[in-house]
């Protein structure tokens, strides 16, 4: 089996659990799609990081049973061609849920509590800020959550410590879980329209691209918060830059952009009520050995003909 270029520091905690099955590991060290695709021919598994897995590489795995992305997004693999070649994708879904979570809470606090802008007067020999800077009381503050996932939940919990309400746009959730996490559902447009704070927890697809553009800012409250810890591509960014610079956002919080890392010219970088980090949410000490595992063992799952447990291609799999 084979893994494309990653960041790890190195792989031996896959080596370690699939040496068990006789199965070697070996990395590649190229993302151009038809090197990779006939490199990896042979191969029975493919660990993915951030290259992209088109169709053209699919179609010449002639051996391969699954294919793991390193991490919970998967829009660079092709699902339709793999599952139709009879190939799982696999992501791994709970390896830092408690990390973005806390990277999500991080964002939203210093967007409320105006940190950045505090240090700033500090920083250039002011101390008065009162009159200058205001700043909610998070108890009277109203958190939207769009999609209701594992992530979103551990927010939950968070947001409610500081004493926030919780609403949130998830057409799948059932109401009465909704109920027991003490979170009132409400559709996209009653969300924009209630939130001070919006926050994407949704994947990235043909119906969530541009999920914040022109038309749904409009229909938010002014001076609403956007955080996005998820994707990119969930935000139109030169129209958000556009409402920051009209006054209709209050404040843009990202971790994710749509092409990382950004250009010098990149339209949000150098606006004073935008918060960028770059894509560290997910990190922690224990986060990247947690994936690396959990990635080998749900391939250790289908190398020995049990069912995955993180499968993102069912619809379209055929048993081969």
């Amino acid at each position: 089996m084979y893994a494309t270029p990653h960041h790890f520091p190195h792989l031996n905690q896959e080596r370690a659990i699939l040496s068990q099955l006789g199965v070697d590991l070996l990395e590649l060290k190229t993302n151009d799609p038809e090197e990779i695709g006939a490199l990896a021919k042979d191969a029975v598994a493919l660990f993915v990081q951030y290259t992209w897995i088109s169709e053209a590489t699919i179609r010449q795995l002639e051996q391969c049973q699954v294919i793991v992305r390193y991490g919970i997004g998967y829009d660079n693999v092709d699902l339709k061609s793999a599952g139709e070649q009879g190939i799982y994708v696999c992501n791994v879904p709970h390896y830092c849920g408690e990390e973005v979570a806390d990277h999500t809470m991080s964002l939203l606090l210093a967007a409320a509590r105006k940190l950045v802008k505090q240090n700033d007067l500090v920083k250039n020999g002011e101390w008065s800020f009162v009159d200058r800077i205001a700043v909610p009381s998070l108890s009277s503050s109203v958190l939207g959550l769009v999609g209701l996932g594992y992530i979103s939940r551990h927010v939950v919990r968070r947001a409610q410590a500081f004493g926030m309400k919780v609403v949130a746009y998830d057409p799948w959730f059932p109401k009465d879980q909704a109920n027991a996490l003490q979170v009132e559902l409400v559709d996209f447009t009653e969300l924009c329209g209630l939130a001070d704070f919006v926050s994407l927890h949704v994947p990235l697809n043909d119906e969530t691209k541009y999920l914040i553009r022109k038309e749904t800012i409009a229909s938010l409250k002014d001076g609403a918060v956007i955080i996005n810890t998820a994707r990119g591509g969930l935000i139109h960014e030169e129209d958000v830059a556009e409402a920051i610079h009209s006054g209709k956002l209050g404040m843009v919080c990202l971790d994710v952009l749509e092409q990382e890392p950004p250009s010098p010219s990149h339209p949000l970088i150098g606006l004073e009520n935008v918060i960028l980090t770059p894509h560290s949410a997910y990190y922690s000490d224990r986060s990247l050995p947690r994936l690396q595992k959990m990635a080998a063992e749900e391939v250790e799952r289908v190398l020995r003909g049990e069912d995955p447990k993180n499968a993102v291609n069912r619809k379209w799999y055929t048993k081969k």
